[in-house]
């Protein structure tokens, strides 16, 4: 198809990270990322559920927006695309799924919670972070120093409101969802199921999902250059993008 009968691409990419993660999740994605539009940074640091931190982001949205959610911040993105669709042009979904926290989650989560209250904050354990990670990589120590850095930039207080988040099952939303969406999962990671990003996409009335071989559940970190490549290849069938090329060749140095 041709780019002349292609809708201009979106102005503004929104980017919200996961779980105890900050604007440095991105940083090998912005070269390829910075070429295409205006680049807004969201967090997760406000709000005590899934719907008002939605709330809060659907606030400070530029305008019609290209969505990518990484993680828990996948959740967030696809409730923000459900509940105030006219801004989002289309929702990039990154290592995440649409399936509710379950019993033995939750109890996990809310005893990890008293560990947290009663000792002070030095980061998530090296466990935690080691099973984030492909498991041929898991004693990467640049990794896991990234992982760290970024739970304790964050600090306490947000590791505590994030763990204690309930997910609620969002599978009944996606049908509702009617903007191009790409699902990203990485075969081996270890903290999201593949069968649920296969659900999610299936879900999505415009849904396609991708897999990255390698990588675990870090993709932004662990595979950024194939995630870009992903990426840019799914925008160029939806919107026209001259400079897709200068975008893919950023995406590779």
């Amino acid at each position: 198809m041709s780019n002349l009968l292609l809708p201009a691409f979106p102005p503004h990419i929104v980017l919200i990270p996961g779980f105890m993660c900050d604007t440095s999740l991105w940083q090998a994605l912005l070269p390829a990322l910075r070429s295409l539009a205006d680049i807004h940074h969201s967090n997760l640091n406000q709000g005590d559920s899934i719907d008002q931190m939605a709330e809060h982001i659907i606030a400070t949205l530029p305008g019609p927006s290209l969505i990518i959610g990484f993680s828990l911040g996948g959740y967030v993105a696809r409730h923000i695309a459900f509940t105030a669709p006219e801004f989002v042009s289309g929702l990039a979904l990154l290592n995440t799924s649409a399936r509710a926290s379950t019993p033995e989650e939750l109890l996990r989560n809310q005893q990890q919670i008293r560990m947290a209250q009663h000792y002070p904050y030095k980061g998530q354990t090296r466990s935690a972070l080691r099973r984030a990670l492909d498991p041929d990589h898991q004693d990467n120590d640049v990794l896991l120093a990234q992982l760290q850095a970024m739970s304790l930039t964050l600090g306490k207080e947000i590791f505590l409101r994030q763990l204690a988040l309930q997910r609620a099952d969002g599978h009944a939303e996606l049908a509702h969802i009617h903007c191009p969406a790409i699902v990203v999962a990485n075969r081996k990671d270890q903290m999201r199921q593949l069968e649920e990003a296969e659900k999610l996409a299936a879900g999505l009335p415009r849904g396609e999902l991708q897999i990255i071989e390698q990588g675990g559940h870090m993709s932004p970190l662990e595979q950024p250059a194939e995630l870009a490549t992903i990426l840019l290849t799914w925008m160029h069938k939806y919107w026209a993008m001259p400079i897709t090329m200068a975008a893919m060749a950023s995406a590779h140095r």
